[in-house]
């Protein structure tokens, strides 16, 4: 097996690193955390660059970039912060999945909108009771001719609130039972009649900001629906294995920017007439830390290359999930540690490492749901 990247992707990841030192450092990302503030130069950045492109085949207006890319990619982004990553992976993830299963239209409309950093999407899946147990959605989809009369409401529906942004909704539109089934994909203007969006205040995470979107008597055009009726679930499905990988990249950049602003921090700061970094103590708690973010690059990556070979890799996604998440929050406990009454000033990063780091292990599948995947895969049904 070879570890090395590509020339290309060596490239990439180099001009990645490039971006956020100069339009996202992590100070910067800070500053946009605590002002909730949209930086238009991010998204047009990342747009000029052809990074929402680059998933697609070329053929189809794209670059033909892969998962291992696009984790490459991710990683490099996540040094800034995991927030920063996201308004990348956000808007990504829902185009894949409206490009794949989407009408000639509704292609259009990515080729000539997402692609090009134009408009965004925002996902409208969990609910206020319905959030490991997506399937118990309850957003209904009346079927009213040529159109969708839609009543409900999302929860936690990140990235919904910004301009030029449409939700990929999923609805019911079938019977409850069985409940993976009655499910379906609809794609919804927010400034629609009957839509409300109202910001949930977070702990951080502000740059996307989340939201509870609430549907009332909401008409959407049939045309609007992604993919066959009934068949949302299957829908959704199709990109959760690259959705856990790109996102465990994000958690790797944070991770390791993390490890490298307390090892600075280490290597500086005296006490009792030498570095703090020399104790061991400390030493041995930022070696073991590197050790483990390591391992989980090793297992994202192994994953990224099983999806680049058309494998399947459920169990081996949620391994990278679990691991990727799990060590972020280690990474800025220890940071909190290591930096002492620095990292607890808000003034420091490293702060804001620890706030961000929190949601890791919840957004984007628990550690719980994690598990349950791999003991599934291990003939172990927890539920």
């Amino acid at each position: 097996m070879d570890f090395a990247l590509t020339d290309e992707q060596q490239l990439l990841r180099e001009t990645a690193r490039q971006f956020v030192a100069k339009v996202c450092p992590a100070e910067k990302a800070k500053e946009w955390d605590e002002g909730s503030i949209v930086p238009p130069e991010l998204f047009s950045g990342m747009a000029e660059l052809g990074w929402f492109s680059l998933p697609f085949a070329v053929e189809e207006g794209g670059d033909g970039g892969g998962p291992v890319e696009l984790i490459v990619l991710a990683e490099e982004l996540g040094r800034a912060s995991f927030d920063v990553a996201m308004c990348y992976i956000g808007v990504l993830i829902p185009g894949i999945t409206v490009f794949r299963w989407g009408t000639e239209a509704q292609r259009d409309f990515i080729r000539d909108e997402v692609m090009t950093g134009r408009h965004r999407l925002a996902v409208g899946l969990s609910e206020p009771d319905s959030g490991s147990d997506a399937a118990a959605l309850r957003t209904t989809a009346e079927d009213a001719g040529d159109h969708f009369v839609v009543r409900g409401q999302k929860a936690w529906c990140t990235g919904a609130g910004l301009p030029g942004t449409t939700i990929a909704t999923y609805v019911r539109t079938g019977p409850r039972e069985p409940k993976h089934g009655g499910i379906s994909l609809l794609l919804i203007d927010p400034s629609s009649p009957g839509v409300e969006v109202r910001r949930t205040p977070t702990l951080a995470r502000h740059i996307l900001g989340t939201n509870e979107v609430f549907f009332g008597d909401v008409v959407v055009p049939k045309e609007n629906m992604v993919g066959p009726v009934d068949e949302g679930w299957k829908v959704m499905l199709s990109n959760i294995e690259l959705e856990k990988v790109i996102i465990t990249g994000g958690y790797l950049g944070a991770a390791q920017a993390t490890l490298d602003e307390m090892l600075e921090f280490a290597r500086t700061r005296q006490a009792f007439g030498r570095p703090v970094g020399t104790f061991q103590a400390i030493a041995h708690a930022i070696a073991d830390l590197q050790t483990e973010i390591d391992s989980a690059r090793l297992l994202a990556y192994r994953a990224a290359w099983l999806l680049a070979q058309g494998k399947p890799c459920s169990r081996e996604g949620s391994m990278a999930k679990l691991k990727g998440s799990e060590t972020y929050v280690a990474a800025a406990r220890l940071g909190m540690q290591v930096c002492a009454g620095h990292g607890f000033s808000t003034e420091s990063v490293m702060s804001f490492r620890y706030r961000e780091s929190i949601v890791a292990t919840i957004s984007g599948g628990t550690s719980q749901i994690q598990r349950n995947g791999i003991a599934r895969s291990m003939g172990l049904r927890t539920y």
